[in-house]
């Protein structure tokens, strides 16, 4: 009976034994021959990686540029506001032509580590701008920046409407912090005054968006404080208490309008103080009044308020405006003077007299030389 042969040919080996033998015989191949395809295997790889990286870097770059059939204008201007993620920000760049892809924006900061160094503000760029000029600015920051210029003698309530209008301010937080004492005391220690009317110093300011009603409110107050130690510095010997003094520069400023006049004004009113007489200012009673009249009637005269200098006397409790610099400079240097009365001509200037009769001849001198 003829022997078979009981060793399998190799052919007939289990599939996955196979590739397992095929493995081990690979082994025992030359070294040479092994090294030569780990070494082929390597180059493809490398060469494959290198050719997606170049080609990713090409892809970031390329959207990185400026979108010219977007960008048509000399000049593009860009908010962002305050909170905006990078892909919010790369959304607005990619709208304004300013980069042609947005993903590439936001694959380049993360790359390099930038995501977190964007600013908020307001941006212009030209045509002429690079990437590096436009990533170079947006981690500085350009803050929108309102500029607002406060009249001479404006109220607060004056002054919170016109900066609630330009939407600096929430007018009844801004009111509300004018009438915070500790607020104040915390700006104003040297004045305690009762509320902020007299300390928003009229100037022109540059505010910055976002700016909280106590930023704008402690800008305000260090402005005053700055021209009050200029002012100050040759201040004449007074009674009065710093708060009374800017009271009184309020006053003057309702009332003068040309300003050699002013100190001749505040002499006045001291002269008058010092008499006991009563104030009498057109000004305390428009305040009272709550209204800028351009002819006071008999009955607005009878308003029963203590801002009304025709009923009570001394200054009243509160400031009834903002004096600028020449008003606070004239009642610190007042004219030395003896008038006692003066009234308003109608080009804006006074006529003063020392005595009642003086004043009364006045009055009627020149309601006949303009009839």
């Amino acid at each position: 009976m003829e022997k078979r042969n009981m060793t399998p040919h190799p052919d007939r080996v289990l599939p996955g034994f196979k590739g397992l033998r095929c493995f081990f015989r690979g082994l025992r191949g030359p070294v040479g021959k092994g090294r030569s395809r780990f070494q082929s295997i390597v180059q493809m790889i490398f060469w494959l990686g290198l050719i997606i990286l170049l080609g990713q870097a090409f892809w970031i770059y390329n959207g990185l540029q400026i979108n010219r059939t977007v960008f048509a204008s000399n000049q593009v201007t860009i908010d962002i506001p305050l909170g905006s993620s990078v892909h919010q920000i790369g959304t607005m760049l990619e709208e304004k032509g300013l980069v042609t892809n947005r993903v590439s924006f936001v694959w380049y900061l993360y790359l390099t580590g930038q995501q977190d160094s964007l600013k908020a503000g307001h941006y212009t760029f030209s045509p002429h701008f690079s990437f590096r000029e436009l990533l170079r600015d947006l981690k500085k920051g350009r803050p929108v920046i309102y500029k607002v210029t406060i009249p001479e003698g404006y109220t607060t309530e004056e002054i919170g409407r016109l900066l609630s209008a330009r939407g600096l301010v929430n007018a009844e937080r801004f009111q509300e912090l004018l009438h915070d004492r500790v607020f104040l005391r915390s700006h104003l220690a040297d004045f305690s005054p009762g509320s902020g009317e007299g300390f928003l110093f009229p100037d022109t300011y540059e505010f910055a968006k976002g700016a909280t009603e106590e930023d704008i409110l402690a800008t305000f107050f260090h402005r005053f404080r700055q021209v009050w130690e200029q002012v100050s510095s040759t201040a004449a010997p007074t009674s009065l208490s710093p708060v009374e003094l800017v009271t009184l520069a309020s006053i003057v400023e309702g009332e003068a309008k040309v300003e050699a006049e002013r100190p001749v004004i505040a002499g006045i009113f001291l002269n008058r103080l010092r008499r006991g007489q009563l104030l009498q200012s057109c000004a305390t009673v428009q305040y009272a009044l709550g209204e800028r009249k351009q002819r006071l009637l008999y009955k607005d005269l009878q308003i029963d308020s203590a801002y009304n200098t025709y009923r009570y006397p001394g200054l009243p409790p509160t400031p009834i405006g903002n004096p600028g610099r020449a008003s606070l400079a004239a009642v610190l240097t007042p004219a030395d003077t003896n008038y006692l009365y003066f009234f308003a001509k109608p080009d804006g200037t006074h006529i003063f007299s020392r005595t009642y009769r003086e004043h009364l001849n006045a009055q009627a001198l020149t309601a006949r030389n303009n009839d």
